[in-house]
């Protein structure tokens, strides 16, 4: 058991950590066609449903995550397992109040442009620290 746990974590955070960057790249250089998707989806009444999914798939590979983290018991696994957990409750808040989200998109206006950018660097910073849990998992299962 403790030989898969390392395996799924060796391949969740680099994945993980992949899809962060390069998400984060994008909005970087898509930050004004980003906004205008935002703006466009925050019209609507209800919720975008890819944000769903996206929460949906991300919760299907942090619940195997979490209880992987107990073999062996990893205080680095499980609080990374714990902390996307709080990540998807807390966009999942958001989704569940859409009428309320939707309007400070709204009400954002030029700001929203920074606050993308903002989010993307954050995006970015946090592959990169999936990227160095996967160095520090290797060099752990290697010694």
């Amino acid at each position: 058991m403790e030989q898969f746990s390392a395996q799924w974590f060796l391949a969740f955070y680099p994945s993980l950590g992949a899809l962060l960057v390069s998400y984060g790249f994008y909005l970087l250089i898509k930050s004004e066609g980003f906004r205008v998707y935002l703006t466009q989806v925050a019209s609507d009444p209800k919720p975008p449903g890819t944000w769903r999914t996206v929460l949906k798939y991300l919760l299907l590979f942090t619940l195997p995550g979490l209880v992987l983290s107990f073999f062996p018991f990893s205080w680095i696994e499980l609080l990374f397992s714990v902390w996307i957990l709080f990540i998807i409750f807390m966009v999942g808040q958001l989704l569940v109040m859409w009428p309320h989200t939707s309007k400070a998109i709204l009400s954002a206006g030029e700001n929203l442009k920074r606050k993308i950018r903002y989010v993307a660097a954050n995006l970015i910073t946090i592959g990169f620290i999936c990227f160095m849990l996967a160095y520090l998992l290797l060099e752990r299962t290697r010694g």
